[in-house]
């Protein structure tokens, strides 16, 4: 029997990694099984994808090590879900769509091409698509309040830069029927009871 796909995905602050754990909890109480895992992956490659976060490398380039990191991970989604798991991922292929697809926005543009639509499709040639995806959509400005905590900031938690993440991933939504917009500006457990209504209509 084969399992059940659901991402999770929003900006940086949205509170995606705790719903998403909440998530994983109650469906194994239930008496599910389920792999619960993140992009960037735990691998070789999703380490240097880490790195990256604190260098300066070429947009193309963090968009490829993003990737690549993606094609071995979808392996293993794909292992999980042949044994029947519902498999949770905290970020799959939507986050660099949105994500890289902003830094490189005007590269592309400059010679025609359309970042967001460039990445999807390079995105649809190695992913498994995902049964549901949870966006959950916050501003900038509350995203950024509950980030600060954390310590030093990472090059993408800048709130112009999250203007334009935001407004990818609300477009990718439109594109994507499998993608459920999901008001993160809400208590937690408002947020969690939202998520879990959109999944238990797939299951």
């Amino acid at each position: 029997m084969r399992g059940i796909f659901i991402t999770f995905e929003g900006i940086d602050g949205c509170g995606k990694s705790t719903v998403s754990k909440q998530v994983a909890s109650i469906l194994q109480e239930r008496g599910k099984e389920v792999y619960h895992t993140l992009e960037p992956s735990e691998n070789w490659l999703g380490q240097a994808v880490r790195r990256s976060y604190t260098e300066e490398i070429s947009p193309y380039t963090e968009l490829f090590i993003f990737m690549a990191d993606r094609a071995t991970h979808t392996e293993r989604i794909k292992k999980e879900l042949s044994a029947g798991k519902t498999v949770i991922s905290d970020r799959y292929c939507d986050s660099s769509t949105a994500y890289q697809g902003a830094l490189l926005h005007e590269p592309l543009a400059e010679q025609g091409i359309d970042s967001v639509e460039w990445i999807m499709k390079m995105n649809k040639t190695i992913i498994r698509e995902p049964d549901i995806t949870l966006l959950l959509d916050i501003s900038p400005e509350i995203s950024l309040k509950r980030v600060e905590g954390r310590g030093e900031l990472s090059k993408f938690e800048k709130q112009d830069y999250l203007e334009k993440v935001r407004a990818n991933y609300l477009r990718i939504a439109k594109a994507e029927s499998r993608i459920k917009i999901i008001d993160a500006d809400q208590p937690v457990d408002k947020v969690l009871a939202e998520v879990m209504k959109a999944i238990e209509e797939i299951l």
